[in-house]
């Protein structure tokens, strides 16, 4: 499932593990201003034809809606998980990519991350969505957000929904591929050719690496949103379109 809108350079945007389109909500509107923005949702997420498949699987699911859906090379947005579809998708599909950013990224998931990614598989196996919303909130979020009530409430209330759409099969799949393409291209940053944004943020709990990551990329930029929790694209919609603007080219 490809959600289109926009006109121009098209950007493909690719959500993080556990997350649909929707994780991309506050950032969409401002890009379709200037962009033809597609919105992959992820196997077995969404209307997409499942079972979810590992993350090799997810870059080539992206190589194909550049190529078929976006008409060509496009700036590759992609979140955490996403961010290792991007990486992937850089590494064996070069042409495709005009431009790649990496949000939260990380090529070794960190022992918390891991044990985040199969607390959130047990929890909604066990609990409503609206009690995964609130165990991951924590995890996901800034101090910021967290203390200001009606955001809290309001960004709550969206997070439910989403994994609502996120069936429990899917995310055990999607942890899964996690675990296996974890620090399988550590060593092959150095091979990505492309123009490379990391965007970190600087209160992340899961995703801590991005600097280093940065570092890897040749010619890489990386900025550090401080303050910040790990779902940028959620909370800190304008500062990402801030940086992301000064790296996209028509």
């Amino acid at each position: 499932e490809v959600l289109r809108e926009g006109r121009g350079s098209s950007v493909l945007l690719i959500p993080g593990f556990g997350s649909d389109a929707s994780s991309f909500a506050l950032l969409t509107p401002l890009l379709v201003e200037r962009y033809h923005v597609l919105v992959m949702n992820p196997r077995g997420v969404g209307a997409s034809d499942g079972p979810a498949g590992d993350v090799p699987v997810l870059a080539a699911d992206a190589a194909a809606v550049v190529a078929f859906v976006g008409g060509g090379p496009a700036h590759v947005i992609g979140a955490s998980l996403g961010a290792a579809g991007a990486i992937e998708l850089a590494l064996t599909r070069p042409e495709l990519v005009r431009s790649l950013t990496l949000v939260t990224p990380f090529v070794k998931a960190t022992p918390r991350l891991l044990a985040v990614v199969s607390a959130w598989c047990r929890v909604a196996a066990e609990a409503s969505p609206p009690t995964l919303a609130r165990s991951l909130a924590p995890l996901l979020f800034s101090d910021a957000l967290l203390a200001d009530e009606a955001l809290r409430e309001r960004t709550l209330r969206g997070l439910s929904a989403a994994c609502a759409r996120v069936p429990v099969a899917t995310l055990v799949r999607m942890a899964d591929g996690l675990v296996a393409w974890s620090g399988t291209r550590a060593g092959d940053l150095a091979c990505i050719a492309v123009p490379t944004l990391v965007l970190a943020a600087g209160a992340d709990l899961l995703t801590p690496d991005g600097e280093a990551i940065a570092r890897g990329i040749p010619a890489a930029r990386c900025v550090v949103l401080a303050g910040a929790g790990h779902a940028l694209a959620s909370e800190a919609a304008q500062a990402l379109l801030d940086a992301l603007l000064g790296h996209l080219h028509p």
